[in-house]
């Protein structure tokens, strides 16, 4: 019994240091994970572009008339030249010499215009004045030549077709109308007033001139002198006039109207009153 109770006292004492001699598992640490910084990436800086030197690179040239076809020669005329300079972009800008011309090189005049920077377009305008010239030799040839910053020449222009032989300047024709055109329906003894037109008819091509004539309302009783201008190449001018009166029982009035040109050319109108009769 006594050897029992001693075997039981071993194995209790054996259990007893297994379990002391035991370590304690050691706990997981999970590992930090620290993510990579990140930057942004970059934005390209655009470098400004640098100035490129002032040139002329090109001019354009216009004319005003575009065409003189079927203008009598002789007819003063105005013909306006536009000249177009082009410049190179991205320039610091600066001044632009050149003369022009209006008949082909003949004579020149000085000008010049200023580019500030970044302007790449400018427009000068200049006129030539005076008749056109049956040789066909005015108006001439327009254009410009640069001098500064460098030396360019534009294209020569100048307007197209030619002019045509004037004629002499007359009167070819003339209409005569009066309103009211009737006087019927309206009251004897009432008051009223007639508004003659006349339209005179002017051969084309002509340098133009003074129509000086007379008209009449009353079947040439008395007449009135006038005149008007006809400039050149007009082939018509028109002139109004009055007669105010009280309408006559015997139907005097309105009487006969008539014109009569003196200058540049005699020439009678058609005769002309109002038709009926008032009551």
């Amino acid at each position: 019994m006594k050897k029992i109770m001693v075997s039981f006292v071993v194995l209790i004492s054996v259990f007893l240091l297994a379990s002391c001699g035991a370590s304690p598992s050691a706990s997981a640490v999970a590992p930090t994970h620290h993510p990579a910084a990140t930057t942004a990436p970059g934005t390209p800086t655009t470098q400004p572009a640098s100035p490129v030197p002032f040139k002329v690179v090109s001019i354009e040239m216009g004319v005003n008339p575009a065409s003189i076809a079927g203008m009598a020669c002789g007819l003063p005329i105005t013909v306006t030249y536009a000249a177009t300079f082009h410049v190179a972009a991205n320039s610091s800008g600066g001044t632009v010499q050149f003369l022009y011309t209006v008949n082909n090189g003949r004579s020149t005049t000085p000008a010049s215009l200023n580019f500030a920077p970044g302007e790449t377009i400018k427009t000068y305008s200049f006129t030539w004045q005076g008749k056109l010239s049956s040789d066909n030799v005015s108006p001439g040839l327009g254009g410009v030549l640069t001098s500064s910053p460098n030396e360019l020449h534009s294209p020569s222009i100048k307007p197209t077709g030619t002019c045509v032989s004037s004629a002499a300047f007359r009167v070819t024709n003339i209409d005569l109308s009066v309103s009211p055109s009737s006087i019927a329906g309206m009251s004897c003894n009432s008051s009223v007033t007639f508004t003659y037109t006349i339209t005179f008819h002017v051969a084309p091509n002509s340098h133009g001139g003074t129509i000086q004539f007379m008209y009449t309302t009353n079947n040439g009783r008395s007449s009135t002198q006038s005149s008007v201008t006809a400039s050149a190449g007009t082939t018509t001018v028109t002139y109004t006039f009055t007669s105010s009166g009280v309408l006559s029982p015997d139907h005097t009035f309105p009487g006969i109207a008539e014109v009569i040109t003196t200058s540049p050319n005699q020439v009678n109108s058609l005769q002309v009153k109002p038709a009926g009769q008032c009551s």
